[in-house]
């Protein structure tokens, strides 16, 4: 059953046993107010019936009067009895008779209401000169019964009335609630394998529908980066793999063509074992990034200006024209920031990538580093004076095989800064990387 048509129908049945539950109350308290109405009217036929036939002669002819139009206008219709001493009726109707014990008890307690043989009954104990007589009043049942099935009828029909309303409502409402729904079930059946930049519309309802849609693009935004990954990683992987393959197919067939000297053998190895080195770079690379995902213990204490001499000096090897500034302005009291607990080969592959990528971008100007105490806080910064990252491609920079469009002219592979950025995150160092095109850029870590 679809939550719609559940809705709905829960909503039906809900306001129904509210509207019968109401019906049943009005009915139980009409019933309880009309019985109790009709024993108040009883009440005053029964002393009105005793003035009139037994205080005639006690009262002059205005009172009495005054009585008799009384009496023709409210009780003059109504059952009534008057009981001797003896419980013989002297006045009224003959039958049904009253029970000498229910006669007892009013001549006992003064006067009773209660039902007997279909009447509803008023009794009262009355004293006059002519005698002392028990005077009951009577109403048929059948009279508030009438009342009350009249009643019962009216409120059928209002209750089947208010749950045929209840149920067009509740299924109009549903419809509307769910109408988000269907239409955010209509945006994902039209999403597929090549269209996943697309996202759902929030509906903008402020609730769980709209949190899920956001998540839901969230999860949308991350497929689609993975699939760019995937893609961007094929080509990295075959480029990669097929340049130094290439050359060393090209060397072993040249070099097969003919007999070598031993010089020129060596010379082949020499080119082979660099090549073989540089496939086995683009697997370590690729390990790292698969590292990366495992939660590992690794930590050591190392400090963070003896690990950022050991880079420039390995940088300085491979880039012999760069140029590196060291600033450490760390004061004698705070020396202990300088010592960092975590996984220094993480560390030293981050600041490596770090490092290297703005002496290579900077293209021959200065690079500055900085370690400094900022807010009890060990701050790092690298800056060079490069080429700058497009700010609308700012945000991108952190994907694996991503470069700007102004990188062309320099060779690499978008891995490095991909995957020193996810040590950080891993390591809960912060980062912040600010830039410009032709000015430069700006990584600042606070460990």
């Amino acid at each position: 059953m679809k939550v719609q048509t559940r809705l709905y129908l829960t909503n039906t049945l809900i306001f129904s046993i509210i509207f019968i539950t109401m019906m049943l109350i009005i009915v139980g308290l009409y019933y309880h107010n009309s019985k109790q109405s009709t024993y108040n009217i009883l009440k005053k036929t029964s002393y009105l019936t005793a003035l009139f036939y037994l205080k005639e002669d006690e009262m002059n002819k205005a009172e009495f009067a005054k009585i008799k139009k009384q009496f023709e206008e409210e009780a003059s219709n109504q059952f009534y009895q008057f009981y001797n001493d003896k419980n013989i009726v002297e006045f009224g109707i003959k039958t049904p008779a009253i029970k000498d014990d229910i006669i007892n008890k009013i001549r006992s307690v003064g006067n009773l209401a209660f039902e007997d043989n279909g009447f509803y009954c008023y009794g009262i104990y009355y004293e006059d000169n002519q005698g002392n007589f028990v005077v009951v009043a009577k109403e048929k049942t059948d009279i508030l019964f009438q009342k009350i099935q009249s009643l019962i009828i009216i409120v059928c029909i209002a209750l089947l009335i208010s749950i045929l309303l209840a149920f067009i409502l509740s299924r109009w409402i549903a419809k509307k609630a769910y109408e988000p729904f269907s239409k955010t079930i209509r945006q994902v059946n039209n999403i597929t394998t090549e269209n996943l930049n697309v996202q759902i519309e929030s509906p903008q309802t402020k609730d769980e529908l709209d949190d899920l849609i956001n998540t839901f693009n969230n999860l949308l935004s991350r497929i689609s980066e993975t699939f760019v990954i995937q893609q961007n990683f094929v080509k990295y992987v075959s480029h990669e793999f097929k340049t130094p393959l290439a050359a060393m197919l090209g060397n072993l067939e040249v070099f097969s063509l003919k007999d070598r000297s031993p010089e020129e053998y060596q010379q082949v190895s020499n080119k082979l074992i660099i090549q073989i080195h540089q496939l086995e770079d683009i697997l370590n690379t690729l390990m790292i990034i698969s590292d990366l995902r495992v939660i590992t213990d690794a930590d050591t204490s190392f400090r963070i200006d003896e690990l950022t001499w050991q880079i420039i000096e390995k940088i300085s090897k491979s880039y012999p024209n760069s140029k590196i500034l060291v600033n450490i302005n760390i004061t004698p009291n705070k020396v202990h920031l300088l010592s960092i607990n975590a996984d220094s080969t993480q560390i030293l592959i981050a600041l490596y990538n770090i490092i290297e990528n703005a002496v290579k971008y900077s293209i021959g100007k200065t690079v500055d580093i900085g370690i400094s105490e900022e807010n009890g806080k060990l701050s790092v910064t690298i800056t060079d004076k490069g080429i700058g990252i497009p700010l609308e491609q700012l945000k991108d920079i952190s994907k694996p095989f991503y470069r700007a469009n102004n990188t062309n002219i320099i060779q690499g592979s978008g891995i490095g800064l991909s995957i020193a950025l996810r040590i950080l995150e891993k390591n809960d160092i912060n980062y912040q990387i600010t830039s410009e095109v032709n000015q430069g850029t700006k990584v600042t870590l606070i460990f």
